[in-house]
């Protein structure tokens, strides 16, 4: 067969083979398979979702959770957060500082924020979750949804096992960025009254350095239980890196240390970016990777405690701080957080403040974050119940609330303990015949 025949024939093959039936795609909506029915499904495996999949299924619901990527954690594995924030909770929480701590994982601040370490974190929530007899589903994206009479009644997913339908008596949207809920039609906000101007994302990397201790001045709660020194640390980046002729994306460049001579590298911000734009989060993603690399080919060949600086690996995920928040029973507000709300049917009561990131790089440089004092204060279970949709909640940054609340309760100890209390109370709504918006007229 000479060569032109060959490619003839080649190219003209696949027409011939019918494709494989997990890899077809359903001509119509109703061609697509049932492929198991749980009590609880949860999507989305990050903080929140990890949470509520664990303890609806200790409280005996048959529960299941979709993650798209290889790994429980979300922000704190793949986007190599490391750093957690308002984590002194019991439940879940107490799990995660036991468990890291038995690993020796953990290498500073207290229970309530510290430094932890990535990949430790993957196994523990993995543990977690298989011990509570969750069925995690990995490389498994929830792409659509079904909504039949005013309820939620399934979710539509892909993965290698092609395109499949689950459905369930409660789902949880604890994708962080309200995706499940967009795709089953609920009303969510974006930015202020639907401007959506969002905080910047953040892309984070672990390198290497020479000698920590050569470091250590810059570096964020080294070998300390709190934060204390932090604005100092992060100032003596911003002039070695201004010095050396780099004007940072981020003008509070921060170190965490991760054991021995290893530190996680918050030195990036992209901005105006949105959770549902794949451009933007390609572009801002390859931008980010291509100023990291620079930063430190730059520092590494220089004479001083940063020569010899490698990176070790880059975040999978872009972290991205802001998205949709969808619309629920309660809207938690600024109010809320200021004068500190109590309400009879909290499910966490947080305590960071509103943290809120400049907007632009240029207005980074001036104001890098805007803080308003908080008090403690409680979020609501109805702020996790889809208002438009019945039998469909949220956990975690996605949850019901205004754009200034949101910059309190986005951290991720919050969002561990929404995701774990709407777990039992999807769990307890099950277990008494009712659905979610039972609590319509609390």
């Amino acid at each position: 067969m000479d060569r032109r025949t060959f490619i003839t024939s080649a190219l003209a093959l696949p027409s011939a083979l019918a494709l494989p039936s997990a890899l077809a795609l359903p001509r119509f909506a109703s061609d697509i398979p049932k492929a198991a029915h749980y009590d609880v499904i949860v999507c989305g495996g990050g903080p929140a979702g990890f949470a509520a999949a664990c303890s609806a299924a200790a409280a005996g619901m048959h529960s299941a959770i979709f993650e798209s990527s290889s790994c429980l954690g979300g922000t704190w594995t793949r986007g190599l957060l490391s750093w957690v924030f308002d984590f002194k909770k019991d439940g879940i929480c107490a799990e995660i500082v036991s468990r890291l701590d038995r690993r020796n994982a953990r290498h500073g601040g207290n229970n309530r924020d510290f430094v932890y370490e990535p990949e430790a974190m993957k196994l523990i929530l993995e543990e977690i979750a298989l011990e509570s007899k969750v069925d995690v589903h990995y490389f498994t994206r929830c792409c659509g949804a079904r909504t039949k009479d005013g309820k939620m009644a399934a979710i539509i997913t892909d993965s290698k096992s092609g395109i499949q339908m689950w459905t369930a008596k409660i789902f949880i949207d604890c994708t962080g960025d309200g995706d499940v809920c967009a795709q089953a039609g609920a009303s969510f906000d974006f930015g202020t009254n639907g401007d959506r101007v969002v905080q910047p994302c953040s892309f984070n990397a672990i390198v290497s350095v020479k000698d920590v201790e050569k470091l250590a001045d810059r570096i964020s709660a080294y070998k300390k239980d709190s934060l204390k020194g932090h604005v100092d640390s992060v100032r003596l980046n911003l002039k070695d890196l201004l010095s050396y002729g780099i004007d940072p994306s981020y003008h509070m460049p921060t170190l965490f240390h991760l054991g021995g001579n290893i530190l996680l590298m918050m030195f990036n911000q992209q901005y105006n970016v949105h959770c549902d734009n794949a451009a933007e989060l390609t572009a801002a993603t390859i931008q980010a990777r291509r100023e990291v690399f620079k930063i430190v080919d730059v520092l590494s060949k220089t004479d001083s405690p940063w020569n010899g600086m490698k990176i070790i690996s880059t975040c999978d995920h872009i972290g991205i701080r802001e998205g949709r928040r969808v619309k629920g029973l309660y809207t938690v507000s600024k109010d809320d957080v200021v004068n500190g709300a109590r309400h009879p049917d909290a499910v966490t009561r947080a305590t960071f403040c509103v943290d809120i990131h400049a907007p632009t790089k240029e207005e980074n440089k001036e104001k890098t974050i805007k803080n308003i004092h908080t008090k403690p204060y409680d979020i609501p279970l109805r702020a996790l119940i889809c208002r438009d949709i019945d039998n469909l909640m949220m956990a975690g940054r996605c949850i019901s609330g205004d754009r200034i609340a949101h910059a309190s309760y986005r951290v991720t100890g919050n969002a561990a303990d929404m995701g774990y209390k709407a777990g039992l109370a999807a769990a307890d709504f099950i277990a008494r015949g009712v659905t979610p918006h039972s609590l319509k007229n609390s």
